[in-house]
Parts: structure tokens; sequence; C-alpha cells
């Protein structure tokens, strides 16, 4: 068997992978409207991980920080806390990631500091939450693993760190001006946010 027929083979054999239409047509949107905002071209794939890392969430990672510890047993750039109703609380913690370079790279150490100088509680959300129940309620419903199809919903509580990690990563691009235009994939910094279960 040649190589392309068996490469086809694997790819026919592989399990179909939908993307649900409303976080599809969401990154979009929000890959649409920081290109617009910032009046000059920005790179898709930078703004895609902005927007992806919001959506997955991040992973485990350990580094230096300001000492912000988070429950996941690794210290984030900043950090965000909302109270709940019930005396719990919704945890946020953004980080800065970076790929094909040091940790002391000045790109690395501006993104650090940038993300680190945003005071996260006093950050007004308000229009981005808007922004955010808008498109939720504008969006096709889903078909959950289950065979369930309902639309996207949100708690307030994850409308707010999903407004908050969006204006970070805002920040995070216009803070770093023109050099966000320079980086390329495998040598490029990026942000993700791991929250706490907030439904």
């Amino acid at each position: 068997m040649e190589d392309d027929e068996l490469g086809r083979r694997i790819r026919d054999a592989a399990p179909r992978v939908t993307v649900p239409a409303g976080l599809a047509s969401h990154r979009a949107q929000i890959l649409a409207e920081a290109r617009g905002r910032r009046g000059r071209r920005l790179r898709v794939w930078a703004a895609g991980v902005a927007a992806s890392g919001v959506l997955i969430g991040g992973g485990s990672v350990a580094m230096a920080g300001a000492g912000n510890e988070t429950p996941w047993g690794w210290v984030a750039d900043n950090v965000f806390s909302i109270e709940r109703t019930n005396g719990s609380a919704c945890f946020q913690g953004i980080v800065v990631r970076w790929e094909g370079l040091s940790e002391d790279d000045p790109l690395v150490q501006d993104a650090k500091a940038i993300v680190g100088g945003i005071d996260l509680a006093t950050l007004d959300t308000s229009a981005k939450e808007e922004q955010i129940r808008a498109d939720l309620a504008a969006s096709e419903p889903v078909e959950h693993l289950d065979g369930e199809i309902t639309s996207i919903e949100m708690s307030d509580a994850e409308v707010k760190q999903q407004a908050i990690h969006q204006l970070v990563a805002e920040q995070l691009w216009a803070g770093l001006g023109d050099r966000v235009n320079e980086m390329q994939p495998g040598r490029e910094v990026s942000l993700s946010s791991q929250t706490s279960d907030c439904s």
C-alpha cells in the first residue's frame, strides 16, 4: 500500500470533529473586532490564541510570578475572583505564555508586565458583558455529547470571566503595539485563562 493511500484511509477513519456554530461565529466576531479596533493588521493567529484561551482554558504550568497562586498549583500573571451568593468564589487565573522565546525576552517581559499591571477588580466589563450576552442570544443551538440540542448558556459569573479575559487580551495586544504584527507561529506570546466552575 502506498503512503498516499494509507494517509487517505487514516483520514477517512478519523472521527469527524465539528465546531459548535455558536462558538465559531463568536470566535470570528472576536477576530473581526480585534482587527477593526486596532486600525492596523492584527495577525489572525494571535487573536485566535486569545479567543481560544478563554474557550478552552489553560493547562498546568509552573512559573515564577507575583504571588498569584492558583488553585491548580501554578502561578498566574494576574488573578480575579468573583464572590457568589452561596459564599463560594469563582476564580480566574490569567497567564502569558510564550513559544520560541526565552522568559527574559523583552516581548515576554513586556507582555507579563502589561497583564500583571491591569487592576482586574476595577476593570469596567459592563459593555463587554452586554456584547457577550447579545452574542449568546444570537448564537445557534449546539448539539451536546448526550445528543441534546440547546443554546449556549453562561452564568453571570462566566460572562464576567469571559469579559475580563477579552478585555485583558485587548489591552495586551494594544500595549504590545506593532510588535504583535512581528510575531510568527513558533515565536510568539499568547494569553491563556483557567477558571473554576462558575455555572
